[in-house]
């Protein structure tokens, strides 16, 4: 039988997309995915068309959360009708489109769910900020209260 994996990190990345940063009180639901091509990890989830359902980022429909990374999902992601775990209360790892600092309020471009701290054309999550800040592009941390 062939080796199943020959080659190690050194470490370990330190945080994931969507990985939940810490183990203060969170709030995470579970929602069925809508959208054939899924939903990643970190990725930001709003009401689908049927109860208990999630799409990914539309301008039109309310934001739900934001989905939780799953190891044991087959292709990082969520695939469709699969059951997603999204967080509504907590701090999550996600990524940031841009330099971000801690406090800065959330958007979300409607068209593509991209995070950032720039108002512009964009969706303001109400109940978010930044919780940690990044020089550029990368990951933060994103508090749903």
């Amino acid at each position: 039988m062939p080796p199943v994996q020959t080659t190690y990190a050194a470490t370990h990345a330190a945080a994931l997309e969507g990985m939940v940063a810490n183990s203060e009180p969170s709030v995470i639901v579970s929602r069925t995915v809508e959208d054939a091509e899924g939903l990643g990890f970190g990725k930001v989830a709003v009401l689908g068309d049927t109860d208990n359902s999630v799409t990914d980022a539309e301008a039109t429909k309310n934001f739900e959360g934001i989905a939780v990374l799953d190891p044991t999902q087959p292709a990082d992601t969520y695939a469709q009708y699969s059951t997603a775990a999204i967080m509504k209360k907590g701090i999550i790892w996600v990524q940031a489109s841009v330099a971000v600092a801690k406090g800065d309020p959330v958007y979300f471009v409607p068209a593509t769910g991209v995070l950032t701290n720039v108002s512009t054309s964009n969706t303001l999550i109400a109940n978010a900020s930044w919780d940690s800040s990044t020089g550029a592009a990368g990951l933060a941390k994103l508090r749903l209260a």
